[in-house]
């Protein structure tokens, strides 16, 4: 398998990295590859696969929620709050709505 993407999150990549150690055995080396990819994508990115595909990865579960899960969602949520003009981590105000005339 080769190395971390660009695109992947550290914790994205040691899913998929864990998930293609634990079947690359089983499913050969391009199979597990390809399915590590398509069960990230599914739980992580929310893509959708033809039901062979699913089927193949129905057994191997979500992602863990560790620590690094647990630091992934908080990271997450915070650049929610700061694209929505929040600050990270402090709860939203209630703004009275002024209408001007």
């Amino acid at each position: 398998m080769e190395g971390e993407k660009p695109w992947d999150s550290t914790y994205q990549y040691q899913c998929k990295k864990k998930m293609f150690d634990k079947y690359k055995d089983e499913l050969g080396e391009s199979r597990a590859v390809a399915l590590s990819n398509v069960w990230a994508n599914y739980h992580f990115l929310g893509c959708s696969y033809p039901p062979e595909a699913l089927e193949a990865i129905k057994s191997w579960g979500p992602p863990p929620r560790d620590r690094m899960y647990e630091d992934k969602m908080r990271e997450l949520k915070d650049r929610e709050a700061v694209m929505a003009g929040d600050k990270p981590n402090q709860q939203k105000k209630k703004q009275k709505l002024r209408i001007h005339m």
